[in-house]
């Protein structure tokens, strides 16, 4: 049986870098040239200490892998402008773009403002090595679709898109409609490992289909059901679990804390990390 060429081997390797590439592409229907760079960086932050970064993106239902992708590529806007000013509120996103929300969930030492990244050589020379030593080889698109990055281009403002070379301009992420849902092979964990307890402000519950429908529309389709405190006649709940379609999803819709806060239709929800309990009753 003939050995392995040093290509067959890398390709092997990052199997699970050309899948997410493809499924970018092919699924998600974002443009090629973006998205080499888009998994460079997160390549990069792999290498930087924050392991299986991609892995557990590649978990993730496809609207929120797209919140993910815009924020890398406000990221490789910053590394484009080596050795340029920057002007504030300047092609970087909005607020919660700049902060990195979904970004820092998966990462062990958090990113404060994506202005890290501006005029970081060290960061810009490790995203291009992995983008023209793995990404070039390993990411199926045609050779004419791609471009080695010099610095005069880098030097330019970066196109909405293509952050770092001259491409085709993507001003948004679409989801493709035609696109079947991915849906990881593996079967998912049990509810209480895909669970949040959240509670209400006392007197103002919150009814199961506005909450669905509040994180729906803010992380894409991720919940799968919310279940409310069972109480007696005239009483209102003050608690509740929600059951999220994806474990990997609880460290994004907590942006990376213990609890976070959410207003849901002027009321107040409180969420955090569900531990099961004998004492909780669910209607």
């Amino acid at each position: 049986m003939a050995s392995l060429t040093t290509m067959e081997k890398l390709i092997l390797f990052h199997k699970l870098e050309r899948d997410l590439f493809h499924r970018l592409v092919h699924d998600l229907a974002q443009d090629p040239v973006p998205m080499l760079w888009v998994i460079a960086f997160w390549l990069w932050l792999e290498s930087d200490g924050h392991h299986d970064f991609i892995r557990r993106v590649s978990a993730l239902p496809g609207p929120v892998v797209l919140r993910f992708v815009d924020e890398a590529i406000a990221c490789l806007r910053c590394l484009a402008r080596q050795g340029h000013g920057h002007a504030a509120g300047t092609g970087t996103g909005d607020g919660r773009e700049r902060c990195l929300p979904c970004t820092n969930a998966l990462l062990t030492k958090r990113i404060d403002d994506v202005g890290y990244f501006e005029g970081h050589r060290e960061v810009f020379d490790g995203v291009t090595y992995q983008y023209r030593s793995v990404c070039l080889a390993v990411c199926d698109v045609s050779s004419n679709s791609t471009c080695v990055p010099t610095s005069g281009v880098l030097a330019a403002p970066p196109m909405v898109g293509s952050p770092v070379l001259t491409a085709p301009t993507v001003a948004s992420f679409p989801l493709n409609p035609m696109a079947s849902p991915w849906i990881p092979l593996q079967s998912p964990p049990p509810d209480d490992y895909r669970s949040l307890f959240i509670t209400f402000s006392r007197g103002y519950p919150i009814n199961r289909e506005d909450i669905m429908d509040f994180f729906d529309s803010v992380y894409g389709p991720c919940v799968e059901t919310v279940m409310i405190e069972k109480v007696a006649p005239g009483q209102l709940p003050v608690y509740g679990r929600m059951v999220l379609r994806s474990a990997a999803m609880i460290p994004v819709v907590l942006n990376g804390r213990q609890t976070a806060k959410f207003l849901i239709k002027g009321r107040h929800l409180w969420a955090r990390i569900y531990v099961p309990s004998s004492r909780l009753s669910y209607a």
